[in-house]
């Protein structure tokens, strides 16, 4: 569903500037249409936040104000803002289990629900890091889930980001002999495995 809206002004310039005050943007993260220019008595303009635009400008300057070698291929498919980087420091965002590539991408969740009453959720990856974590991810699962079990006793694991909760929990859904929890405050929480209570 389109979300144009129409600006008018004197001139083209400002048209686009009257856009830009009511949308909350810059002139680069709108896509818009000329309706009337010059010769007119007015320049009239439809215009919309382009959230591809949104996200490209603040990853390009996010990366740019750390002095990073990092880029950003954006794409919008049909379920998600995906979203392929690489470059020589793309190391600093997968260490440590991809925490920061998952607080990156929280943050341009965040950056569009300011900016979007509606829009789809953003995926960050790179060269399919995020695949090879989930198995990781599940086969530690699997592995605490059968250490609880042996000893009767809840196993908690370190604190972890979202995205990395989300891949233990699923993983023990189906497994009957355990629950599974968040524990903790913020972004990173612990996951405790403990034991099926019996009744």
């Amino acid at each position: 569903m389109s979300t144009e809206r129409t600006f008018r002004g004197a001139t083209l310039d400002e048209a686009l500037s009257t856009a830009c005050t009511e949308l909350g943007s810059r002139l680069e993260e709108l896509h818009y249409d000329v309706i009337e220019d010059a010769g007119h008595e007015e320049a009239v303009v439809e215009a919309e936040v382009d959230p591809v635009a949104v996200l490209g400008l603040f990853l390009s300057e996010t990366f740019g104000a750390g002095d990073l070698e990092i880029t950003a291929r954006l794409l919008e498919a049909s379920e998600a803002f995906e979203g392929e980087l690489e470059g020589a420091d793309l190391h600093l965002l997968t260490a440590s289990g991809g925490r920061g590539l998952d607080a990156l991408q929280y943050l341009c969740n965040r950056v569009l629900n300011r900016r979007l009453a509606d829009h789809l959720p953003v995926h960050l990856d790179s060269d399919g890091f995020k695949e090879r974590r989930a198995e990781k991810l599940q086969g530690r699962a699997r592995a605490a889930a059968e250490d609880a079990i042996r000893r009767g006793a809840p196993v908690t694991l370190e604190p972890l980001t979202p995205a990395a909760r989300r891949e233990i929990h699923l993983a023990l859904a189906e497994d009957p002999g355990v629950e599974t929890e968040s524990d903790g405050d913020g972004f990173l929480k612990r996951v405790v495995i403990r034991p099926t209570r019996r009744r």
